[in-house]
């Protein structure tokens, strides 16, 4: 089987769950949130930066937890097709059917990150009537997100079946303290490098360093700060990202169903 139907296969199984309508109503309803929650600001010249931080730190705050409650209904309806029967018994590849829920997992996010900012940078310009947005810093809040995120996605979807659901959830909450207090505070600001769940809330607020409302104030170097903060941010999010996936792969391939179920 080719991995598009892999892709397809998984897809169809999310027909009438809960995830599509998590998937699809958030994006939505955030969105709508933060416009009205920015209607009552004064239009200052601070007015696009302030909107730009409060959206991607609330979302990207919120993510470990969204994340691991994904990952963890996809286990939760696996579990409850036979006890994981259909995946062990199943002819495609292990790894396939793995790559195949985190490639869908990465998917959901991706589309939950790009429809709420447009959504958002839409509601800028003709609800608050925003001057000047900064559409392509916006896009690149989104990329950094999700590239901070990607470890995440991998982690509880390991976490979801090796475990479960409750687990997963319950680091997914855990997370989200983390990534509030690490990721959105200057208790994480030397820390935050080595803690994966701050990674989607520190990398997300860069690209206001290249603002032109501080980009003019401080020229060069708000640009050298970036460049070493995108750095020291990037890095570890990949190479993390490939090594845990690599591990988790393998992992599947020889997993044989939960102890109860054996």
């Amino acid at each position: 089987m080719s991995f598009f139907k892999v892709l397809s296969s998984e897809w169809i199984k999310t027909k009438r769950t809960s995830i599509r309508i998590i998937v699809f109503t958030i994006p939505i309803v955030y969105p709508v949130f933060m416009l009205w929650y920015f209607s009552s600001y004064n239009h200052d010249s601070l007015w696009q930066i302030n909107i730009y931080n409060g959206y991607f730190e609330v979302l990207s705050i919120f993510l470990p937890f969204l994340i691991s409650l994904i990952t963890g209904l996809f286990s939760f309806q696996e579990e409850r097709a036979g006890g994981f029967y259909n995946l062990l018994v199943s002819s495609v590849s292990r790894k396939k059917l793995y790559l195949g829920k985190l490639s869908l997992t990465t998917f959901f996010i991706i589309v939950d990150l790009v429809i709420s900012t447009i959504l958002i940078l839409l509601g800028m310009k003709y609800i608050l009537h925003v001057e000047k947005i900064q559409y392509e810093l916006f896009m690149q809040g989104v990329l950094l997100t999700l590239i901070g995120s990607l470890i995440l996605i991998t982690l509880h979807l390991f976490t979801s079946f090796a475990i479960g659901m409750g687990t997963s959830i319950a680091i997914g909450g855990i997370g989200f303290l983390i990534s509030a207090i690490i990721g959105a505070t200057v208790l994480g600001d030397k820390i935050w490098p080595f803690v994966p769940w701050a990674w989607p809330v520190r990398l997300s607020q860069l690209p206001m360093l290249k603002m032109p409302e501080i980009r003019d104030n401080f020229g060069l170097q708000m640009s050298e700060l970036y460049i070493q903060e995108l750095i020291k941010g990037l890095l570890p999010a990949i190479v993390i990202f490939l090594i845990v996936t690599i591990i988790s792969v393998f992992w599947f391939n020889r997993w044989e169903g939960k102890q109860s179920y054996e």
